[in-house]
């Protein structure tokens, strides 16, 4: 039982931590390299930009590292305050991680604005990322979501 709780521990420390990666660049799933991926939210309450990391190529069972940017609508201003979640997802759409399950909770929440999710893809192929805003700013919006698809060598 500690170990566990220790493992979630170190899992929350983890996904709560915030770094600041300059200008990576990602290859979408069009091939087209691109500094940062932005999405924006499917009802359009905030843009999403994801920044991987290292950047120029993902690999199966290397440790890659996203940094998420939650921005106001059309800007490069963070939002703060954000109530989200972090899901991969394989190529049949079935989740491989949640990161808010991954601590046995409903939702994460970001004070600053950014945070960066280490995971390792186990096998090469097409994954995509969903990231799903349940609320901003203390106050609960209905579910939106911006995701990301790409491919893993």
């Amino acid at each position: 039982m500690i170990q566990q709780i220790s493992n979630c521990l170190i899992m929350l420390g983890f996904i709560l931590t915030i770094t600041f990666i300059v200008g990576p660049t990602f290859t979408d799933s069009f091939g087209v390299a691109n500094p940062n991926l932005v999405q924006p939210t499917s009802s359009g309450s905030l843009d999403v930009r994801i920044s991987p990391s290292p950047s120029e190529v993902i690999n199966a069972n290397e440790p890659v590292k996203f940094k998420v940017d939650f921005l106001e609508p059309g800007s490069d201003k963070i939002q703060v305050h954000v109530d989200y979640d972090f899901q991969v997802m394989d190529n049949n759409e079935k989740e491989i991680l949640s990161a808010a399950k991954q601590i046995s909770q409903p939702l994460l929440h970001t004070a600053e604005g950014s945070v960066t999710i280490p995971f390792i893809f186990p096998s090469p192929g097409k994954y995509s990322i969903n990231i799903p805003v349940l609320g901003i700013n203390f106050i609960p919006i209905n579910p939106e979501s911006a995701k990301f698809d790409f491919t893993v060598k």
